[in-house]
């Protein structure tokens, strides 16, 4: 069993099981998310071509026998992740698939961790949108609750919820277990330029050292890239300087999409709400950034080369998107606490409070990959704030498509769809119905 794979099944309680137990299970020469369907019954995981004919068996990974007759021959489409034995048919030519399992999208069990966005339907039979699923309270869930919340009238948006249940056949996840966790602004310390990086602005074309305004993980400017006046300057970390530049069309356009995607909790917040984020949006010039990066003052930054390779709000919005989720997330601080893991230090206070070390395991990082699960974690919450914001979710797998390459191919078909797009379609296709 892969790497990869073993990220993808490591959630919740789930992965402890698997930590648990030795890696005994029989390896596939192909294994991953079908990325392009290049010919009928031909199909490409992780840079490998497979093609299937009427001997090949299909399977559910982990259950039943595989069989030639199964009607998952006809489940194969991009966003499948799957696991493939075969014949190799010789350099340059595609494997040939004695065996193909699909993974179980429907039955996965599921838990997660994450703020409420939305409280969907309130009271005994709630709804809510955390952690990228709409999630459903049914009477056989096992609530419970920290702090002084003590019943599901009281619960609302920016209250923080664990949970572990499966998706029903509408998509919504239905909870075995919730716990609610009452909203509490995230402490830590962190180091100066490892951690955290430092962030320096000052006038374009000058480099008069007493202009340069500096802040740790904060952007020192104008309040977002549409108030901008005149060109800046920006260099994060130990990076070169780049230009904000006063565009104000550019400007524009960024901070609508941004301010849009920002959930109505958090844009209805008092300025001095300690839970508020004070999300900025800003394009900068670098032709080396393909996507956003986030700084932990809710400053989120798109590259103008991106911006104009995404001719529709639509697309756009799939990139923005994941920098608003960065920030809802707090996984600036998480990321903090999976740093100091990997170096072997005690574990920092968990960015839930009261949740400590189980906010880890509900997660699936205790032995699993955070990064990967960090980051399906952005794709799922950017999914639904597209949704919420009207804009279409279902153009987010080829945002992350056509920014990938350094230039776009004249043919787009030809364009392979990245693991993000391919997590993503997989969501779409289990949780949003096609428009």
């Amino acid at each position: 069993m892969s790497a990869a794979r073993r990220s993808f099944r490591l959630v919740g309680a789930f992965a402890l099981a698997i930590v648990a137990t030795p890696l005994v299970a029989q390896t596939y020469p192909i294994e991953g998310y079908i990325s392009m369907v290049r010919l009928p019954g031909s199909y490409e995981v992780s840079g490998r071509w497979f093609s299937v004919f009427s001997g090949t068996d299909f399977g559910l990974m982990g259950a039943g026998s595989p069989s030639t007759k199964s009607p998952l021959r006809q489940a194969l489409r991009v966003g499948i992740y799957v696991e493939v034995e075969g014949k190799d048919a010789g350099p340059g030519k595609p494997m040939i698939a004695t065996t193909v399992l699909v993974h179980d999208e429907w039955n996965e069990k599921l838990s997660g961790l994450g703020v409420i966005t939305q409280v969907i339907s309130p009271g005994p039979d709630a709804v809510f949108d955390a952690d990228g699923y709409r999630v459903r309270i049914t009477p056989e869930t096992h609530v419970s609750f920290l702090g002084d919340q003590g019943s599901l009238d009281e619960i609302a948006a920016n209250s923080w919820v664990s949970f572990s249940g499966k998706r029903g056949k509408d998509g919504v996840l239905e909870a075995t277990k919730a716990r609610f966790i009452p909203a509490k602004p995230t402490k830590f310390k962190a180091a100066k330029n490892l951690e955290i990086r430092t962030v320096k602005t000052r006038p374009a074309g000058t480099n008069d050292d007493a202009l340069i305004k500096e802040g740790t993980g904060t952007l020192v400017t104008a309040t977002d890239g549409a108030s901008l006046e005149q060109d800046e300057e920006l260099k994060i970390g130990l990076g070169r300087w780049h230009t904000l530049p006063a565009d104000q069309p550019l400007q524009q356009r960024v901070h609508r999409i941004g301010m849009a995607l920002v959930p109505v909790y958090q844009r209805e917040m008092a300025d001095d709400d300690p839970s508020k984020i004070h999300f900025r949006f800003f394009a900068i010039d670098d032709n080396k950034l393909h996507g956003n990066i986030n700084l932990l003052d809710g400053a989120v930054l798109v590259s103008k080369q991106t911006v104009e390779r995404l001719s529709s709000d639509d697309l756009l919005a799939a990139v923005i998107a994941d920098g608003v989720a960065y920030s809802l997330q707090r996984q600036a601080a998480e990321q903090v606490k999976i740093n100091r893991i990997a170096w072997g230090a005690a574990i920092v206070e968990a960015f839930v409070p009261e949740a400590g070390f189980a906010a880890l395991e509900a997660n699936g990082m205790v032995g699993g990959d955070p990064a990967t699960i960090m980051k399906q974690e952005r794709l799922r919450i950017a999914l639904a704030l597209m949704r919420d914001a009207g804009f279409d979710p279902w153009q987010a797998p080829e945002a992350w498509r056509f920014i990938g390459p350094k230039e776009l191919p004249a043919n787009l078909a030809t364009l392979e769809y990245p693991e993000s797009s391919c997590y993503q379609i997989q969501v779409l296709n289990l949780q949003y119905a096609r428009r």
